[in-house]
């Protein structure tokens, strides 16, 4: 077996050439201590509330208090008056390994006669195809790393903190190190979902080297980041359920699941409420109130339901059971990876049903909730983050309301939803370490990250004579 630092380019991606606020914040130990001082504060904790002005002291990685003013002396200060202070944003299904080809698919084209038409330009937009007929099975670790890499610090840079990576591409155990590397030296609270590919040529390895990877990578249950499978919801789970309940972990589901035995699977104890399921349609209603009984979690993909697959975000479904879904991005391939573009698709689509139906739709807090708090349900951590709760991990957020798109402040929910982007967030924490300072990613070599990211698009598309230019314009 080739050892990963074998493969892969593993120089740090973060220098040490920080500002001195930055560099002591991420370095503190323990006993270190930040303050964020004088921000308009939503903290998604309806026993903590929203302040129009106040204060977040942070201790080692620990959100220790937030109220309207706290004296801390001797504490590292960033002065947040001008910002509105969050909880980092949850996504528990991005398919990371991608990322080196972002934005190739400008629309999905169904796939349709693949053996008579192989390779043919119409046929390279469809995502089942591209992804995992032809470029899947092209993939070599070095390029499961810069995609992983790449996502990753794009989703950092827009405030998401806590990722979950569904590696449906995991043709080798050097492949899933390559995507466990990306996702160490980005610095995200993440989540390694491995699963099986599923067309081409791979190792299969999986899942007999799921134990491995739990041994070598996540040994502690105090990590930063952490292991759960991936399957289809339609895939045979026999092995992976028994693998899941030997090794304790979590289980996240694409679609399909509906073609499984759910009552049975719950009554029986193969699941018991560490699932997340993505996308959560085709179910039926007597289905969906058999999930929500059982305890597990959903999420739901605004983005890509609407504008790539059914048309259909199956929200008020499940809420009127009374689970609120999480919100994911799913597929870098097509779309930017951006929560906040999420937030608004979803508010839109929420809205547009009210306008047609006359049921009420979710509330801009209710969508905000989604992203942040529900997503961290999704991702296996609902106790440690999705909202500045002391105790909590000290995963913060601050946006730039001197942008003028968030000029004047007025209604901070309807600012975070309805104005703000990547571009306004200014400052990210993760785990008390400041990851984005001033709007920059704080020590990361991106000329590197470029490079990786460009080679591995040259040699992918390369690979498998991909039928357009590397500079695009079809339509």
């Amino acid at each position: 077996m080739v050892e990963i630092e074998n493969t892969v380019d593993t120089a740090p991606v973060r220098s040490r050439g920080v500002d001195p606020t930055a560099t002591l914040a991420r370095e503190g130990g323990h006993d270190s201590r930040l303050l964020i001082k004088g921000g308009s504060v939503v903290s998604m904790d309806d026993s903590v509330g929203d302040l129009g002005r106040g204060d977040v002291l942070i201790v080692g990685d620990t959100i220790a208090a937030v109220a309207e003013r706290i004296d801390a002396p001797g504490a590292v200060v960033i002065d947040a008056r001008d910002h509105i202070v969050i909880p980092g944003f949850c996504d528990p299904h991005i398919h990371c390994w991608e990322g080196a080809l972002g934005r190739l698919l400008p629309t999905n084209i169904p796939q349709t006669s693949i053996d008579a038409v192989e390779g043919a330009p119409r046929e390279s937009r469809s995502y089942m195809y591209a992804a995992h007929r032809l470029l899947g099975p092209a993939c070599r670790p070095e390029d499961v790393y810069a995609g992983t890499l790449v996502t990753l610090l794009t989703a950092l840079e827009g405030g998401i903190t806590t990722v979950v990576d569904n590696m449906h591409n995991a043709r080798s155990p050097e492949h899933s190190d390559a995507a466990i590397a990306a996702m160490a030296d980005a610095g995200v609270r993440g989540t390694h979902a491995v699963g099986r590919p599923r067309h081409g040529a791979w190792a299969h390895t999986f899942p007999q080297d799921v134990k491995r990877l739990r041994e070598r990578h996540f040994s502690s249950d105090d990590q930063l980041c952490d292991l759960r499978l991936y399957a289809a919801g339609n895939d045979d789970l026999d092995d992976l359920l028994r693998l899941r309940k030997d090794l304790d972990l979590w289980f996240s589901f694409d679609s399909g699941i509906e073609h499984q035995p759910l009552d049975r699977l719950y009554s029986t104890g193969w699941f018991d409420g560490r699932e997340a399921i993505n996308h959560a349609n085709h179910l039926t209603l007597e289905q969906r109130q058999t999930i929500v009984d059982g305890g597990s979690q959903v999420n739901v993909c605004p983005r890509i339901e609407t504008q790539f697959r059914y048309g259909v975000v199956p929200y008020s479904e499940w809420v009127e059971l009374g689970l609120r879904p999480g919100i994911s991005n799913d597929n870098p391939m097509t779309y930017g990876i951006d929560m906040f573009s999420e937030m608004r698709a979803l508010y839109l689509v929420q809205r547009l049903d009210e306008h047609r139906s006359g049921v009420p739709s979710a509330s801009l807090r209710d969508i905000l909730r989604s992203a942040t708090q529900k997503g961290a349900d999704n991702c296996g951590r609902g106790e440690t983050v999705g909202s500045l709760t002391p105790g909590k991990q000290a995963d913060v957020v601050l946006l730039d309301t001197q942008k003028l798109q968030l000029t004047p402040r007025n209604n901070v929910i309807c600012s975070i939803v309805q104005a703000a982007d990547i571009g306004c967030v200014d400052t990210v924490l993760v785990a008390g370490r400041v990851v984005k300072s001033g709007g920059r990613l704080v020590g990361v070599d991106h000329g590197r990250v470029r490079r990786l990211v460009e080679e591995s698009q040259q040699y992918l598309l390369g690979a498998v004579g991909w039928p357009h230019e590397l500079v695009d314009f079809d339509d």
